[in-house]
């Protein structure tokens, strides 16, 4: 049962098993995170698969470790602001929630190999570097709130659609066994939001209902990551590293309707004209560690230009779930007097799965103009739908990797980045375009990104301003009965959500 139970009011996609999409669209959340960067190639635009040179080259290409002629170490802050616009039912709301936090930090250690008196010191294995980092890959930290009054249904249809799965010989109208302990569908039986006739259960709401939905999410993923890289001839440059993950994240929503109840034969008359206001709350919290491997390469083809490959394994997660749920009513009657309130203990269900994300391939060129400029761009390709979900549950496998193939896609992400050099001051700016995970929607990211940064003989500032847009939606819940009373019959409205994330990051460093 607690595989059916569980569920997001928040989904990107319309589902016909509220568990199965949640468990989708978690996949995908935990499944689509960036590679850790130092404010320098953040204002580039993640673009640093060719260049190198950089602590961050440890999450994304270990190949430019081999670049490096001294030791060096850094540490980054960042601040973010992220704002939504939702547009439910014709009605635009706005929301925002700051943070403030550590992006990133590491060190690499400058290893140059021993050389006998008198050897050519340019050709063969110059240095075998290494070091290790801490990244963070994902950022959850969001609000979302949308209303508008709702002329097509009520959640209450929505309860009603889960309590048709366990009609049965039993009246529930005066024994509700049938309905499972502790499942939404009794919880709103027992709250008189629904109720029974012969024809199967049926909502006690009306519609023209006022909704409104609040999601507040935190949390993060992050990686540390130890690696090294070798420099061969000042030509090529080998890496490799391994990374140990770590997921935290957390989610309470609250879906709040108020409304009319709706008049039907056999009422009971303290009801009858009255209204109701129901608030159903939802939280998960989830924790998860895991690993991956990262190999790379760079190649000098000339003197200005190199060349770079990099493969990053898919990241393999040991996740941990806890989810509650209540849902609390309150009704007035005709005469404005309160009845007492019908609220419910929090339900609390958990479960663990593993969770293999994608591999990721990044290809990347960059050039040096008149030792004063630097171009670099890189693409990386990354398929969704090999996303794979394993639980202890055969079942729900079978079906969240249904749904998992049939909704993502494979894509490209595009990465592009500039920089120039003006004396110690160094001017930047970048472009990073994630391509849409989806197949039927056009939910692509786009990050503009500059930056300035100041460089001594032994410490560095970077400073980077980061500005990325995108879209996404929410459908607080979804309808399929047919049941011949029933208001609505599919479906269910959604929320259409314009994302708007200002982020700032901060690095400072020192060469040893």
């Amino acid at each position: 049962m607690k595989f059916r139970i569980l569920i997001m009011l928040t989904a990107i996609l319309a589902a016909e098993s509220p568990a199965f999409a949640q468990y989708a669209t978690d996949a995908l959340r935990f499944s689509q995170f960036q590679q850790g960067s130092s404010a320098r190639f953040k204002a580039m635009g993640g673009a640093q698969i060719a260049v190198g040179a950089d602590i961050g080259s440890l999450s994304s290409n270990p190949a430019g470790l081999g670049l490096f002629t001294k030791s060096e170490a850094n540490f980054s802050a960042d601040f973010s602001n992220r704002k939504s616009q939702s547009n439910y039912l014709g009605q635009f709301t706005d929301a925002q929630k700051d943070r403030l936090g550590i992006d990133q930090a590491g060190a690499v250690f400058y290893n140059p190999t021993l050389r006998s008196k008198g050897s050519d010191l340019k050709t063969g294995w110059l240095s075998f570097n290494y070091g290790l980092s801490y990244n963070k890959t994902n950022n959850f930290n969001s609000t979302v709130d949308y209303s508008g009054t709702n002329q097509q249904s009520s959640i209450a249809d929505y309860f009603s659609d889960l309590a048709g799965a366990y009609l049965s010989n039993g009246n529930p109208a005066t024994n509700n066994a049938a309905l499972p302990a502790g499942s939404l569908e009794r919880m709103a039986y027992n709250n008189y939001l629904i109720e029974y006739d012969p024809a199967g259960y049926f909502p006690a709401t009306s519609l023209n209902n006022n909704q409104q939905n609040l999601i507040y999410q935190t949390g993060s993923q992050s990686e540390v990551n130890f690696g090294g890289g070798a420099n061969y001839s000042n030509k090529l440059y080998l890496g490799a590293s391994v990374a140990f993950s770590s997921l935290n994240y957390n989610s309470d929503r609250e879906f709040i309707e108020t409304g009319n109840n709706r008049a039907f034969p056999g009422q009971d008359a303290e009801f009858a004209g009255g209204l109701y206001n129901l608030s159903y709350k939802n939280n998960q919290i989830t924790r998860g560690s895991g690993f991956n491997a990262k190999l790379g390469m760079i190649y000098r083809a000339t003197n200005s230009v190199r060349v770079g490959l990099s493969f990053i394994s898919p990241t393999w997660l040991q996740i941990n779930d806890s989810f509650s749920e209540a849902l609390d009513t309150r009704y007035t009657r005709a005469n404005g007097s309160a009845i007492q309130p019908y609220t419910n203990t929090p339900e609390i269900y958990d479960l663990s799965y593993t969770l293999r994300t994608p591999y990721k391939i990044n290809g990347g060129i960059s050039a040096i103009i008149n030792k004063q400029g630097l171009i670099s761009a890189d693409v990386e390709y990354v398929d969704y739908s090999s996303i794979n979900f394993k639980s202890d549950n055969r079942n729900t496998d079978l079906a969240t990797n249904n749904r998992i193939r049939d909704s993502y896609k494979a894509g490209l992400n595009l990465r592009v980045g500039a920089e120039y050099k003006i004396e110690n001051v160094m001017l930047r700016g970048g472009y990073n375009r994630s391509g849409s995970p989806f197949k039927d929607l056009d939910f692509a990211t786009d990050i503009l990104s500059a930056g300035i940064g100041l460089r001594s003989n032994l410490l560095y500032l970077d400073l980077t301003y980061q500005n990325a847009i995108f879209n996404s939606r929410s459908t607080p819940y979804s309808i399929s009965s047919s049941y011949p009373d029933f208001q609505f019959t599919g479906g269910g409205e959604t929320a259409n959500i314009k994302n708007n994330s200002h982020n700032v990051f901060l690095t400072v460093g020192a060469r040893f």
